[in-house]
């Protein structure tokens, strides 16, 4: 591929995974195939609807929810958890267990870090600003997904990983789940959301507190310039940036875990077992096989079949 703009379709995605495309593995052009071949699919009822329908399943499988009670402590007796302790005081005899807390959290509870040669490295961040709009005219282009390229393409990336300061000429991903979903806005209106790739917090010191709000209308000054659209009526309904996801939990304030380098992919990321404890397996994002909501779902079921 020659023309520099489908060099950039097919390798933005890398940064799904947390890496620039310059240096992703050559296994990360399946993204842009599914994409772009496969197609992508967009559950009803936004992507909520996809833990709500498996919550639904567990609990008529006889699933007991216990919402709003954070784990303090797991008991153990040797190599096996034999209870799970919560905040607010109670306490659930356990034959194995399944954490998907973030790893420090989870090597904290188990009280084991497994060692090591390289340190662990966690993907870039992303701020995503949520809007409400007029709904199009039919003559506009109906893409769920729409990518807006900046001019400044290799420099982008060295300012996320590198510099740890936010895109000057932002490149985004602009989303419309209402194109699929025309319920998840009133008649009339669509709902967008943009995300702009951030550096973490384990490399960026921006104050997004204070400055969230100017770099916001940056991003959006760059896609109102392409998609006029969301200049008509626009409401801006919601911003989450790094320090947002860091008050989430999330190690870094990065939703994407840990980026996947050669080092931290397939066998090289932390495996879903921890070496010294018998019946506590590990699922989500920051173990095998990695980021995403299809991968986490992977997990999940890796996870049961340890059990």
């Amino acid at each position: 591929i020659t023309d520099e703009r489908l060099l950039r379709v097919f390798t933005f995605q890398a940064l799904y995974v947390g890496v620039p495309p310059k240096k992703a593995l050559a296994a990360y052009a399946v993204i842009a195939y599914m994409d772009t071949v496969a197609g992508v699919y967009f559950p009803r009822g936004g992507m909520r609807a996809l833990p709500d329908a498996m919550a639904a399943a567990a609990r008529d499988a006889g699933v007991e929810f216990h919402y709003n009670a954070p784990v303090s402590t797991l008991e153990r007796s040797g190599a096996r958890v034999t209870a799970v302790r919560t905040v607010t005081g109670e306490r659930f005899p356990a034959d194995a267990v399944i954490l998907t807390t973030e790893l420090p959290d989870t090597y904290r509870l188990l009280g084991r870090t497994p060692r090591r040669l390289l340190r662990l490295r966690p993907a870039p961040s992303a701020v995503v600003a949520h809007i409400g709009c007029r709904a199009p005219e039919p003559t506009v282009d109906p893409s769920h997904h729409t990518i807006l390229f900046g001019d400044a393409w290799d420099r982008t990336f060295d300012e996320i990983i590198d510099q740890g300061r936010p895109m000057a000429d932002p490149s985004l991903l602009v989303t419309r789940p209402t194109l699929g979903d025309p319920t998840l806005a009133p008649s009339g209106r669509d709902l967008l959301y943009v995300l702009a790739p951030a550096p973490n917090m384990a490399v960026g010191h921006k104050d997004w507190d204070a400055e969230s709000a100017a770099y916001t209308d940056h991003m959006l000054a760059a896609v109102q310039s392409r998609m006029p659209h969301l200049g008509e009526d626009a409401e801006l309904l919601h911003v989450t940036t790094p320090m947002d996801w860091a008050r989430q939990g999330m190690v870094a304030g990065t939703p994407f875990a840990l980026s996947h380098t050669f080092g931290q992919t397939g066998p090289f990321r932390p495996g879903n077992t921890v070496r010294g404890i018998d019946n506590a397996v590990l699922a989500g994002s920051s173990t095998v096989p990695g980021v995403g909501i299809p991968t986490a779902i992977v997990s999940g079921r890796l996870a049961a079949d340890r059990v």
